[in-house]
């Protein structure tokens, strides 16, 4: 007869060891809590934490319905033409946690667009990854990696530059000349639907780093020892919402989940659901349960079993 023990001890294998290594670090997703969990809310020239206000900013940064119509909540900011400029540039964004630069990150989120946005005329970004600029540092610059609307696209930028100081507080940094900055890929725009993104990073100011990106669960971009973020002491942080660089005409608004960041692929749950494959608990489960199966065969056929002749 097989030990209970043993059969205990392999159901408990099948459905721990897909999370056995690697934790969520940050949940910030909006279909299972607030905005409580934000570092920082930023909208029309204010700046407060999540936690002193979980229930967003009205009219900027909200906890809505699903505009596609699922029961999930989530996240929609907006920017009202004539909003006041909060820290240089013209926002509605949370920001999440500070992660330090040689961190290894997996981010999974989703946006939604609505019709509108065919037809705004001034670039914005809806997802940013910024640093924070060292001491006697210049902080105007572009973010690590930034998703832009422009020109009827959808881009993902990336800069980057190895030295310590790209350049001194007083004089502003011009990419191309005092950092490098590139386009890594880019789609058409696509509205009135959910697109999921997944990114996987080890954040690094020299050769050591690595990214890979995903959109809907395709492989966009993959790249290997590559440097992808400013030499910055303070690391980097993700921020959700609309940015602009230039005052709009039009009110606009967009739509998160918000974001979900691990740090390993063993526990990641892209909401995509074909980042990696991994395998699930109920394949794990199985083969666990073929374990005992195969320990059960051998007890009774093995020599010395009962009802077997040597």
């Amino acid at each position: 007869m097989i030990r209970s023990e043993f059969i205990f001890s392999s159901l408990v294998f099948a459905l721990s060891c897909n999370y056995a290594y690697a934790e969520i670090v940050f949940d910030g997703r909006f279909s299972s809590g607030d905005f409580s969990g934000y570092r920082a809310l930023e909208a029309n020239g204010n700046v407060v934490s999540g936690i002193s206000t979980p229930s967003g900013v009205p009219g900027r940064l909200e906890r809505v319905q699903d505009p596609a119509g699922s029961a999930n909540s989530v996240m929609r900011s907006t920017y009202i033409a004539d909003d006041i400029a909060t820290h240089s540039g013209y926002r509605s964004e949370a920001s999440a946690f500070i992660d330090p630069v040689g961190s290894e990150r997996w981010y999974s989120w989703g946006y939604y667009l609505p019709d509108t946005w065919k037809y705004v005329k001034v670039g914005s970004a809806i997802a940013q990854i910024l640093n924070s600029p060292d001491k006697n540092e210049s902080g105007f610059r572009n973010p690590t990696l930034a998703l832009i609307v422009q020109d009827n696209k959808m881009k993902l930028i990336n800069a980057f530059d190895h030295d310590a100081i790209t350049s001194p507080s007083d004089i502003k940094s011009i990419a191309g000349i005092d950092y490098e900055r590139r386009e890594l890929t880019s789609w058409e725009l696509e509205t009135g639907r959910w697109t999921y993104l997944d990114l996987h990073v080890k954040w690094a100011a020299d050769d050591t780093g690595s990214l890979e990106f995903w959109k809907d669960g395709v492989l966009l971009f993959q790249e290997h020892d590559h440097i992808n973020t400013f030499n910055d002491k303070a690391g980097v942080w993700f921020k959700n919402g609309i940015y602009s660089w230039s005052p709009g005409t039009e009110s606009i608004s967009a739509y998160s989940t918000g974001v979900l960041i691990g740090d390993g692929k063993e526990t990641f749950q892209s909401m995509s659901m074909s980042v990696v494959s991994e395998p699930s608990s109920y394949m794990m489960m199985m083969a666990g349960i073929a374990g005992i199966g195969f320990f059960a065969s051998r007890r009774r056929f093995s020599p010395g079993s009962a009802g077997i002749n040597t």
